[in-house]
């Protein structure tokens, strides 16, 4: 009894903020505030507190990214890069990665080198690969997965461990 009275009190008020919070970002959407649409796009996106709806989440996203939401930005990027919610498209994908890029968000320089590695949207070319990786890196991006080769102005992918030992 006492644990079922705990966990009433415990996590109830949890769940009201969670509501009270999406309330309040939908009211600070409605009246333009970039910030709180992101939030709300992200978590359609996700299925964080809501159910995943990538309509309302691209919906959402775009009205922050109409605003240079760098992260929105690069949400919607990420959304057409893989085809999630909408068909896939690298042009999009590259247009709205560059653009984050250019609001100062450094997992989109990532996200771009690794385009111009694969070829994907983009003529493949390891010189930019290289360069966008490398730019950030320097500005704080953390990654295992990848190799600055500084004499040959290449990156270098690590294979996950499974494979390099077949």
């Amino acid at each position: 009894m006492l644990r079922r009275f705990l966990l009433l009190f415990v996590f109830i008020p949890v769940i009201v903020y969670a509501n009270q919070s999406l309330e309040n970002d939908l009211k600070l959407a409605n009246i333009g505030n970039s910030g709180a649409a992101f939030r709300i796009g992200a978590r359609y996106l996700n299925g964080e507190g809501v159910e995943q709806d990538y309509e309302k989440a691209k919906y959402y996203l775009e009205r922050a990214a109409d605003k240079n939401h760098s992260h929105a930005l690069y949400d919607l990027g990420y959304m057409y890069l893989y085809g999630i919610g909408v068909e896939k498209d690298y042009m999009m994908a590259y247009d709205y990665f560059e653009r984050s890029k250019d609001v100062g968000f450094v997992p989109a320089y990532f996200i771009i080198g690794l385009m111009y590695y694969d070829g994907a949207g983009v003529k493949k070319n390891d010189k930019k690969a290289y360069e966008y990786c490398k730019t950030a890196i320097e500005r704080g991006y953390k990654t295992n997965n990848i190799i600055l080769d500084h004499k040959n102005k290449k990156i270098l992918i690590k294979q996950e461990k499974e494979q390099e030992d077949k």
